[in-house]
């Protein structure tokens, strides 16, 4: 195993933009020997946590993107939310769904705080927000789950118990899709939901098709575009959907989940006006990225390859050659100072919120517009 797991940094070292930015290899040498007396090497999921424990130790503040993941994609059909400190069952798959909003205390036996400890200490980051989705996100991930210190690597259930209305229950967690649908739009008295979770199309034109839908719909006064939960993709699909919403009135839900491409789509949806409600998204603008995946074995290897700046004196930087005269330049700390991108209107989440069924997100959106409307 520990060959795989050389391996695995021989990918990184070759095709990361700059693996060793922050940490130099003789630095390297001694977070892996730190992290193989921490932890054992038995097999594959045990690879998979100790290369991204790594991997966050070599490159966390600079580089939310490069990771390691496992071939198997499996998921629960649950996604948790954490809202202050506390971690619920924020959506389900229709099995489970009278355990929505309770509180998780435990998975496996293991004290849900053990857990997310463990997903953290692997989880790469730029912002707090961030922190939390990734950790949410990775809780539903069966190689993660598996790959984890306090659980058995070879759990084929998964048993969350949660405090359902004051009672302890254990519950079976099936296995499923729980996420939020993609290309969605619906029409609200003149106010038109757009929903784009993921830059992404999963059949050809999707983008363009929804366009074309939307533009036939009259009497609409307000575009609500949903970027809630979009952790990326491709930057360019959006581009049919910006050019229609020019000179219209738009509205941008954003939330932690924002990230890669999904911040992309921010800066667009900002160059033409649009006003933004939520929380801060989930990545500085200026970071590494672009990481297609290397398939070794059972592994996809994902390393930054370039480095957006979102700076005019610097441009995006794409080879190994230009980043390392970047570094040369005396003002390459000033540039790669994290450049946030924040709402105009904060939104504050609440489990009570949820569990009566309000979308505090849009409650804003709707106070937002009834102001301008007086």
């Amino acid at each position: 195993m520990l060959d795989k797991l050389n391996k695995i940094f021989e990918i990184i070292e070759e095709n990361h933009l700059d693996f060793y930015f922050n940490h130099s290899k003789e630095e390297f040498e001694e977070i892996k020997k730190e992290a193989l007396s921490k932890f054992k090497l038995e097999d594959d999921y045990d690879v998979l946590y100790v290369s991204n424990y790594i991997i966050k130790r070599m490159v966390n503040e600079n580089d939310g993107h490069t990771i390691v993941r496992y071939s198997d994609f499996l998921y629960l059909g649950v996604l948790p939310r954490i809202i202050n400190n506390k971690m619920y069952i924020y959506k389900s798959v229709d099995d489970i769904k009278d355990y929505l909003y309770d509180e998780i205390l435990e998975i496996n036996g293991v004290n849900i705080n053990t857990i997310i400890d463990e997903v953290r200490d692997r989880c790469l980051y730029q912002t707090e927000g961030f922190r939390e989705a990734n950790v949410e996100r990775n809780m539903i991930d069966v190689s993660v789950l598996r790959s984890l210190p306090s659980i058995d690597n070879n759990a084929d259930e998964f048993i969350f118990k949660v405090d359902h209305n004051g009672e302890v229950k254990e519950i079976k967690i099936p296995f499923g899709y729980a996420g939020i649908k993609n290309y969605r739009h619906f029409e609200d008295n003149g106010r038109m939901h757009i929903v784009y979770s993921l830059c992404r199309e999963f059949k050809p034109n999707q983008m363009i098709n929804m366009v074309n839908e939307i533009k036939n719909i009259d009497g609409i006064n307000y575009y609500i575009v949903d970027l809630r939960g979009n952790t990326g993709g491709s930057s360019s699909i959006i581009k049919p959907l910006i050019e229609f919403l020019k000179d219209k009135k738009v509205i941008v839900l954003i939330d932690k989940y924002v990230y890669s491409a999904g911040r992309f789509a921010c800066r667009d949806l900002k160059n033409i006006g649009a006003v933004f409600i939520g929380t801060d998204i989930g990545t500085p603008m200026n970071c590494f990225g672009n990481c297609p995946p290397i398939e070794f074995e059972k592994f996809y290897v994902q390393p930054s390859n370039s480095y957006f700046t979102f700076d005019d004196r610097a441009g995006g930087l794409t080879t190994k050659e230009a980043f390392k005269e970047f570094l040369k330049r005396e003002d390459y700390k000033e540039i790669m100072e994290p450049k946030y991108f924040h709402p105009d209107i904060y939104v504050e989440e609440s489990i009570e919120a949820l569990r009566e069924g309000r979308d505090v997100y849009l409650e804003k959106t709707y106070e937002y517009i009834d102001s301008l409307e007086k």
